[in-house]
This record gives C-alpha cells, sequence and structure tokens, in this order.
C-alpha cells in the first residue's frame, strides 16, 4: 500500500522486527501532545465558563452547575486511568502486531480446515 502523503510503501516505515520507525514515533507523540492540548484547552475553558456563570449569577446557577462539573471531572479522571494503564502496562509499545498475530491465526485456521 502506498502512503498518499510520502508515496512510499506504507510497510517501509517499520523496521524488520515490526516496530514502528523513528519518524512514526515522533508523529504519533507530537498528533498525541496536539489532540491533549486541544482537548484539555477545551475542557478548561468549559470549566471556566461553568465558574463564571455560577460565581455571576447566583446560587441556583452554582447548584445548577454542579453536577456537569462533577460529571466532567469523574469522566475525565476515568480516561486518564485508562490511558496511564494502558501505558504503564506495555499495551502502546508495538501497536501493529496484533494485525499480524491475526493474519497469522487465520492462516494457521485456513490450514486446519
Amino acid at each position: 500500500m502506498i502512503s498518499p502523503l510520502t508515496d512510499t510503501p506504507v510497510a517501509n516505515r517499520q523496521s524488520s522486527n515490526g516496530q514502528m520507525s523513528r519518524g512514526g514515533r515522533v508523529f504519533l507523540w507530537v498528533f498525541s501532545a496536539a489532540m491533549i492540548l486541544t482537548a484539555g484547552s477545551a475542557f478548561l475553558f468549559k470549566l471556566f465558563e461553568f465558574y463564571f456563570t455560577a460565581t455571576t449569577q447566583g446560587s441556583q446557577a452554582l447548584a445548577s452547575f454542579l453536577i456537569p462539573v462533577l460529571n466532567y471531572l469523574i469522566v475525565a479522571a476515568g480516561f486518564a486511568c485508562l490511558f496511564l494503564w494502558t501505558y504503564f502496562s506495555g499495551q502502546f509499545k508495538n501497536i501493529e502486531a496484533p494485525k499480524y498475530r491475526m493474519l497469522e491465526m487465520q492462516r494457521e485456521i485456513d490450514r486446519n480446515e
């Protein structure tokens, strides 16, 4: 398969042992950081908006915004815990291996039939 961005085969981006190339890893980290910063800034903007509305509109506004803000924080903490668990358990080390393992298992099933 040819990459539309570089006109080079996609397979050439990986080393012989299936690991992602250095350029691929750098792109993945930069893209991930950009997405986290974008989502994080939107999240913080929403929290500041809730705070501003709750403090300027009175105690009824504070009570009505308390549950959504707590839900945002709980969901964000949950996703942060899931990300940290997957990162530290090594599930991002070789993300290409499962597809090759699946294809190999399919070949074994086809041979046994």
